[in-house]
């Protein structure tokens, strides 16, 4: 027969559902009927009579059919039924008598509202002999002997699951945060026992928790709010148990609330080594007020299952909303006994409760997970994997592998026997996957890096092979050009004098000797190329930017006094830099000669050297009031033998010595410059 009970009950509420329904006090729980604006409540339906209030309103278990329907005269007790429950956590009384089908008796109401519904206590004056009271009575008292040993019971399973469970659970009372209740699980991990912790200051007890900064987290709980810390690192003095001090864990802290939902605390649940953690949250204590001699037994009773209900209910919750897979196995069959909403989302919601786990989840046979329940239950040694291939079933039926990390754990009853297994698990394939991903991006990266050798290799030697090219070239040319240059100089020398003084021969001979010495400069610029790469290896020095600035103006004196040139240096507060001297001399000559070669003919040169430190900067600028260069040269400024001014002489290699020996030394050189309003040189020396 399916139960009466309502179905958002979970199955630790079938025991308060056997409780109710063997006590001669009629019970009653209801819900409220609202309008269709959902505000006013106009109403009021049955959801469940116990076995007392079914004879005594001569009612079925869940009636059908509302409150007003069947009595819809009895407007004054409707309207305590709306008053009790909109009193939220009062108790509400009422007498009244009541009167149906010709039978009438006088009754006493308790009401009180329990979360969305309303729990009333029904009970009677009826006229029965004294022997029936008293039989009633014994059996009153034989059903609530057999509620304690319930409850007992209840409260030692509860207290186990408690002590076995492999998550660490602590509650912390008061702003002191003093540890009221702390597991095994949880003591051991803070380096601790459960004997020196419960009763003291969780801070106190620990301060390294508060140089780390937990007693805020604590002190922002007190105040209502729920804190989850993601693999968060902790150290704690754990050396002595040989464990390491410094870990990460995944922690969550929730308010701790008494039935007010006044703040009393805090709720720590804490998983090392994971990225998961379990919520955990206080719900009100059930407790009813029950009336007279057999009434106020029974309520006694009830205290102590509603209590010991409480704290089952309470880790139940903890279970249900917990970030890991979490599911209790019964018996060698391993039957569902318990399963969390993580577990049952793993497997698309087609476990059922009171099902072997090979008939639920049939691809689990033959593999390492099935084997390990085995183990676990045969020997009762905890059975942990992790980063596990486990073959899942998707909805459309075709099995794939997935990765977890995952517990089993024996459980064992009041005779400490073993009947049945915890499972912890959470899923990590998508990390793994990354994982794999990554190992398979480093076996790429190593071919492309020696890919990468063998082509510098080849670009070395095709670097060797061209200066030695160029220096070959340069060398060999030479001696040509100096027999050319001694033959014209003969020619001229042997010419009659009225010949040497006729126009066009003076004219040939003289472009003969130009070409020469311009073949003769070229060959010159060429051995420079060569030498570039060595100078960029001179030793480095430490060195004041004023002083080779200083040196440079005096080798160029001559040229700054011939031009009227005005040069201002603003270096002084430049902090000395190390660097090959004779390749900073190499720079600042080149952009100063260069200042002074195409100054504007219409003004004095005005040349400004100065730097800046920015960071481990050096950024060091020249700026003159010259010729300038249009955006289409300034792109070809620092190319190889690149003359954009053509009226005076010049090779065009010194900007790209320039370039090589800045960007050599791990630096930046860039130009802003404008047509017949000048340029400024701006260079970024590293620290």
């Amino acid at each position: 027969m399916a139960s009466p009970w309502p179905a958002d009950v979970d199955a630790f509420g079938e025991l308060a559902h056997a409780l109710l329904d063997v006590t001669p006090t009629g019970l009653l729980l209801l819900r409220p009927v609202y309008d269709a604006a959902g505000e006013a409540i106009v109403d009021v339906a049955y959801e469940y009579l116990n076995e007392k209030a079914q004879l005594l309103l001569r009612l079925p278990a869940q009636p059908t059919e509302s409150f007003l329907t069947i009595y819809p005269a009895e407007t004054d007790l409707f309207a305590f039924f709306r008053t009790a429950f909109l009193a939220v956590e009062a108790r509400s009384l009422y007498s009244g008598t009541y009167q149906r089908a010709g039978t009438a008796f006088h009754f006493h109401l308790v009401a009180r509202r329990q979360a969305g519904r309303l729990v009333v206590s029904m009970t009677g004056a009826a006229d029965q002999p004294h022997a029936a009271i008293k039989a009633a009575l014994r059996a009153s008292q034989a059903r609530e002997r057999a509620a304690w040993q319930l409850a007992e019971r209840q409260q030692q399973d509860i207290n186990r699951f408690f002590e076995q469970a492999p998550v660490a659970i602590s509650l912390l009372r008061g702003p002191r945060h003093v540890v009221e209740l702390i597991n095994e699980a949880s003591a051991a991990l803070l380096g601790s026992t459960r004997e020196k912790l419960l009763g003291q200051p969780m801070m106190e007890a620990l301060p390294a928790l508060q140089r780390q900064g937990f007693d805020r987290v604590l002190e922002r709980v007190l105040q209502g709010e729920t804190i989850v810390l993601d693999e968060t690192p902790v150290v704690l003095d754990r050396a002595h148990l040989g464990q390491a001090n410094h870990g990460y864990y995944y922690v969550r802290y929730q308010p701790w609330r008494a039935e007010g939902e006044e703040i009393i605390g805090a709720m720590i649940v804490a998983i090392e080594v994971t990225d998961q953690v379990l919520a955990h949250r206080q719900l009100e204590q059930l407790n009813q007020e029950l009336e007279a001699r057999v009434q106020e037994r029974t309520r006694q009773a009830l205290a102590a299952q509603a209590e010991a209900e409480h704290q089952r209910t309470r880790l139940a919750q903890l279970i249900a909303e917990a970030p890991a897979a979490i599911c209790v196995l019964s018996g060698p069959d391993f039957v569902y006994e318990l399963v969390n909403p993580r577990y049952q989302a793993l497997f698309a919601g087609r476990i059922k409760v009171g099902q072997p786990i090979l008939t639920a989840v049939p691809e689990f046979a033959g593999q390492p997970v099935w084997y390990g329940l085995k183990g676990v239950y045969e020997t009762g040694r905890t059975h942990t994997a992790e980063s596990k291939p486990v073959p899942v079933a998707r909805p459309d039926g075709v099995v794939e592998e997935r990765y977890f990390n995952y517990i089993e754990q024996a459980r064992r009853n009041e005779h400490g026997e073993i009947d049945g297994v915890f499972v912890f698990g959470y899923e990590v394939t998508d990390q793994v996957r990354a994982r794999q991903q990554v190992q398979r991006l480093n076996q790429e990266l190593t071919t492309a890096n020696q890919d990468l050798g063998a082509a510098n290799q080849q670009l070395t030697r095709t670097n060797v092979d061209l200066d030695n090219f160029i220096y070959t070239a340069s060398h060999d040319l030479k001696a040509p050009i100096t027999n050319i240059e001694g033959l014209l100089y003969l020619l001229k020398k042997a010419l009659p004098a009225a010949t040497r003084a006729d126009e066009l021969v003076a004219n040939v001979l003289a472009r003969m000797h130009s070409s020469v010495e311009r073949f003769t400069r070229t060959i010159g610029h060429l051995t420079d190329v060569t030498k570039l790469q060595t100078e960029f290896a001179q030793p480095p020095a430490t060195l004041l930017l004023a002083a080779v600035v200083e040196d440079v103006r005096q080798d160029l004196l001559p040229r700054f006094t011939e031009a009227g040139a005005h040069l201002e240096v603003a270096v002084d507060e430049c902090q000395p830099r190390v660097f090959s001297e004779k390749n900073l001399h190499s720079v600042v000559y080149n952009l100063l000669s260069n200042a002074l070669k195409y100054r504007h003919p219409d003004r004095p040169p005005r040349i400004r050297v100065a730097c800046a430190t920015e960071g481990n900067s050096l950024v060091l600028t020249v700026q003159d009031n010259g010729l300038g260069v249009s955006e289409w040269q300034q792109a070809r400024l620092f190319q190889l033998f690149q003359r954009l001014h053509t009226h005076v002489e010049g090779s065009g290699l010194g900007l790209y010595m320039v370039k090589k020996i800045v960007e050599n030394a791990g630096g930046t050189i860039n130009v802003e410059s404008q047509v017949n309003v000048g340029s400024t040189f701006t260079i970024r020396f590293p620290a």
